[in-house]
């Protein structure tokens, strides 16, 4: 979203530099819906196409009727949308507000206090300011609209990654160095195994390999190698680092293996990217107690002092969540919540549960009108690499199918709406 309004800020900032002529009346030009555009809305922002083209940021010779004709049109379809986002609920806050035009003033190289000094010089920061908002509520109000009209199969999933794009676009990339111990004769070539292995053993001890494929020489033969420069994909590497790089885990160097070249030492510099994963995972159960129409708050807090005590006293914890508990989705299950992930829980019950260890019982603790205690009953390792390679798959096929839907739902809220254009008729 960030990106999306740091793109538009020199258009938006044009906008918003525009004075507004005092002597224009606003006269409505476009009814849409239940609003109305005014003949000021569309002079300020035609006055900024006027200033791009001047610019050369927008070709010249479009005839301006037309770029008036486009011009409304889009300023049609941004009231229709934030007519949308007002009956949706959506609204940016303050301090949501706040971040974005921090971001902005750091793209530009300004801090925020610069950056609101510089638009308040001609008394445009607080339009410049709206304008942001607005655009940040359009952009909110596309994304949920769109994303949920878009649909991705298991199926589509599948295809995808058995693709060639999905290699291409999913798979790691890798920083690589390594050594080539040179061979004229494979059939003769034990001098070279023997410095392989000394190299070797060196680097296992901590010598530089750069240095060492540098020197050029070693006790007399010749050495090369050094950085394969950039990040590279496992089928840009050279062909017989293919099946060895993608196993290796940083900073591993290879024993010496061989090619119709000689004998080569890698080392695994860097990786990025790529679905490989494994996250840290809790098994944990609790007991959530919460105020209600028969229970106060001060009541509330009171009864998870009680069971925390009862279970601290050897009642069994799974009984008591059975009874008290007011989780309905682990009631039947003793306060069972299952494996959890970092971030599937609120923040303030991750902090409590964090420094947990393996059947510590949790002291109660609050979050929001809500009490707790949870109870760590193992920890492990999780291999999320296939649901990670899903996500990802997901994303990208989501994203190819965002510009079209984009489109398609503009046209439908435009041909549904109420739209009653009166830009050049004459006025009274």
């Amino acid at each position: 979203m960030l990106k999306t309004i740091n793109i538009l800020f020199s258009l938006v900032l044009l906008l918003a530099i525009v004075p507004v002529q005092a002597q224009l009346s606003d006269r409505v030009i476009a009814v849409v819906d239940n609003d109305v555009i005014l003949e000021s809305e569309f002079t300020v922002r035609m006055n900024s196409v006027r200033e791009q083209i001047a610019a050369g940021t927008i070709p010249r010779g479009i005839p301006i009727e037309e770029l008036e004709s486009q011009l409304l049109d889009q300023l049609i379809l941004e009231n229709l949308q934030s007519q949308l986002a007002i009956r949706s609920g959506i609204r940016i806050d303050d301090n949501t507000l706040n971040q974005a035009l921090t971001t902005i003033a750091q793209q530009n190289n300004m801090s925020f206090d610069e950056f609101r000094s510089v638009l308040n010089q001609d008394g445009q920061y607080q339009s410049f300011r709206e304008q942001i908002r607005q655009d940040m509520m359009l952009n909110n109000l596309q994304s949920g609209t769109i994303n949920q009209r878009i649909t991705i199969t298991r199926q589509e999933i599948e295809n995808y990654l058995r693709s060639e794009a999905a290699q291409a676009d999913i798979s790691p990339e890798y920083r690589v160095q390594h050594i080539l111990v040179p061979v004229d004769n494979p059939t003769q070539n034990a001098l070279q195994k023997e410095l392989a292995d000394l190299i070797y053993q060196q680097l296992q001890d901590g010598a530089d390999i750069l240095e060492l494929s540098a020197s050029r020489q070693i006790l007399g033969l010749p050495v090369g190698g050094g950085d394969l420069a950039g990040w590279r994909k496992a089928e840009s590497l050279p062909t017989m680092f293919r099946s060895v790089v993608p196993d290796m885990e940083i900073g591993e160097i290879t024993e010496p293996f061989t090619s119709d070249n000689g004998f080569h030492i890698v080392k695994l510099v860097e990786k990025r990217g790529g679905v490989d994963l494994q996250v840290d995972q809790a098994q944990l159960r609790h007991i959530l107690i919460q105020p209600n129409e028969i229970r106060t708050a001060q009541q509330s807090e009171d009864l998870i002092h009680e069971l925390y005590q009862r279970i601290q006293d050897g009642e069994d914890f799974g009984d008591l969540a059975r009874v008290f508990t007011d989780d309905p989705g682990s009631m039947v299950s003793g306060g069972d919540l299952g494996w959890m992930t970092q971030g599937q829980l609120p923040p303030l019950f991750e902090v409590a549960v964090s420094e947990l260890t393996i059947g510590e019982l949790s002291q109660p603790f609050q979050n929001g009108e809500s009490w707790h205690i949870a109870q760590l009953m193992d920890r492990r390792v999780e291999d999320v690499t296939e649901e990670n390679a899903r996500f990802q798959a997901e994303q990208i096929l989501r994203e190819r199918k965002y510009d079209n839907e984009l489109e398609n739902w503009l046209t439908e809220i435009r041909d549904t709406a109420y739209v009653d254009i009166r830009l050049g008729e004459e006025s009274d």
